[in-house]
């Protein structure tokens, strides 16, 4: 019984550990919106270098790679004429 007292104490610090974009495993950046940006939209909503539009809470490994990605990628389908997306072409 005191092991199950003592998780119920830990449980809401636990949860309160994780804050800020990133801590869950995205790229650590918030966007000018306010909203955490994932992976697939940081090239996109950031830029590259990421810090030129949003703002760094928690960065992780990886999130610079995966913005100058993200930046090549709509920079070759705008120079291609195809949409970024499918609700683009509406």
């Amino acid at each position: 019984m005191p092991v199950f007292a003592a998780a119920l104490c830990l449980g809401p610090a636990m949860a309160e550990s994780c804050s800020g974009c990133g801590c869950k495993g995205g790229p650590g950046y918030r966007g000018p919106s306010g909203r955490c940006v994932g992976y697939a939209d940081i090239g996109r909503v950031c830029g590259s270098p990421p810090t030129s539009k949003c703002t760094a809470e928690g960065p992780n490994a990886g999130a610079d790679e995966a913005a100058e990605h993200g930046v090549r990628a709509s920079n070759s389908r705008f120079l291609s004429g195809r949409p970024a997306r499918k609700n683009d072409a509406e």
